[in-house]
């Protein structure tokens, strides 16, 4: 593992209002490690810290933002799902093209670091249209030349989603029973919390490695265990 970062650490979150990208702001307000704190999104969150600066942006037209600060790492906790977005296209548009749009920002503006979450399964090959969509993003992003790029595939996140999803809530239902199952060689397909997959996209920011990285799901688990203090 080589540390590509300063002691203090800027750094830039985009979904920090969803499931993941809440835990990984909380974690960050609370790390003597991080200095700044850059969020972006549609509309700013209701939240005061001193460490933290808020930007709107349009993630279609990404390469107009600006920013002064010199930004270390970014965290990509963007995503949706067909049934939110609407339509398969509309779930496109923020899954592949905000997400590749945002690690395109990353190079141009020289940050060491880009860590994003998709999903388990993820493949440009997939016959199922979210683990294909997945795949190409992580295809498109591997292909930019950022001097570190992690990519985490978890399984089904546990956690109190704002939203409520009756399909989602019936899975994690089942997925509580089986996890007990889920060990060995199929721990990979064990759920996993969204604090969990936080923690584990934190403790990647602070010991980078050079290059593509992907970290199946049993592997976060070990990533997350790392202190985060």
């Amino acid at each position: 593992m080589i540390n590509l970062h300063r002691k203090q650490m800027n750094i830039l979150i985009a979904g920090a209002s969803g499931l993941v990208g809440s835990e990984l702001l909380e974690l960050a307000q609370s790390n003597t490690e991080i200095k700044s704190i850059h969020l972006i999104g549609r509309r700013k969150l209701e939240i005061e810290d001193s460490k933290i600066e808020q930007h709107i942006v349009a993630f279609s037209d990404l390469e107009k933002f600006k920013i002064n600060t010199s930004i270390d790492t970014v965290f990509c906790c963007l995503g949706t799902t067909i049934k939110k977005a609407g339509t398969q296209e509309k779930f496109k548009l923020v899954d592949y093209n905000y997400v590749v749009n945002l690690a395109n920002w990353t190079k141009v503006n020289g940050a060491n670091q880009f860590v994003v979450v998709s999903a388990m399964g993820a493949s440009p090959k997939s016959s199922v249209f979210y683990s294909k969509v997945k795949g190409q993003m992580q295809e498109a992003i591997s292909n930019l030349n950022i001097p570190s790029v992690s990519i985490l595939q978890p399984s089904l996140l546990m956690g109190n989603r704002p939203e409520f999803r009756l399909g989602e809530k019936i899975a994690i239902g089942l997925m509580s029973v089986l996890n007990i199952f889920f060990v060995g060689p199929l721990k990979k397909y064990k759920s996993i919390q969204a604090q969990t997959v936080a923690s584990a996209m934190f403790n990647l920011s602070k010991n980078c490695q050079p290059g593509v990285t992907i970290f199946t799901n049993d592997e976060l688990f070990n990533l997350a265990k790392k202190t985060t203090a």
